[in-house]
């Protein structure tokens, strides 16, 4: 079994898990879902960079997550739009989609678009709790997706592991580059 698969089936599983305790069954709180996914799908994006031992991985997406929460804070600062359940003006941007998506985007941008389908569906349940729990309307939750891009594209570099083999039998060494 592949890393990426097995790793696959050990967030799947943790999301499962977490899901059933530690959160009082989100399954039947969409918003509940939201926050889930919203750590999940960074915690994924972590732990592919731990998984690929890829250090500079981990740093590149810290400032990333950070840069995007810190300008979507900003943004709401200024109470551009009120809530669709009417509670405040911080509407505008989503921060659970701009945390969502950094994660998401990042995987995309540093691994492929394969490892990313995971963390994009948890971005997309999350997008649609927090619209579904009426504290975001749809734009909301593109405008913090837009902010995860343009850090990700800022801050993100393709990731380009190099793997070293040896064949014993035939006395030779290479290496391949992962682009």
């Amino acid at each position: 079994m592949s890393k990426l698969r097995t790793f696959a089936i050990l967030s799947v599983g943790a999301t499962l898990t977490l899901s059933n305790s530690a959160f009082a069954g989100p399954f039947t709180d969409p918003n509940k879902l939201g926050d889930l996914m919203m750590v999940m799908a960074p915690a994924y994006a972590l732990g592919m960079t731990v998984m690929e031992k890829d250090w500079d991985g981990t740093i590149q997406l810290a400032e990333s997550i950070v840069a995007a929460q810190l300008l979507t804070e900003g943004i709401k600062m200024l109470e551009i739009e009120q809530r669709p359940n009417g509670s405040d003006w911080k509407s505008l941007p989503s921060g659970h989609s701009a945390g969502v998506f950094s994660g998401a985007m990042f995987v995309h941008k540093r691994y492929g678009w394969k490892p990313a389908l995971i963390p994009y569906a948890m971005a997309l349940v999350t997008g649609w709790s927090r619209v579904h729990a009426r504290a975001h309307y749809w734009h909301d939750v593109l405008a913090g997706a837009a902010v995860s891009a343009l850090f990700t594209w800022l801050l993100v570099d393709k990731y380009q592991g190099l793997e070293v083999s040896a064949d014993p039998e035939n006395f030779r060494l290479g290496f391949r580059i992962k682009f």
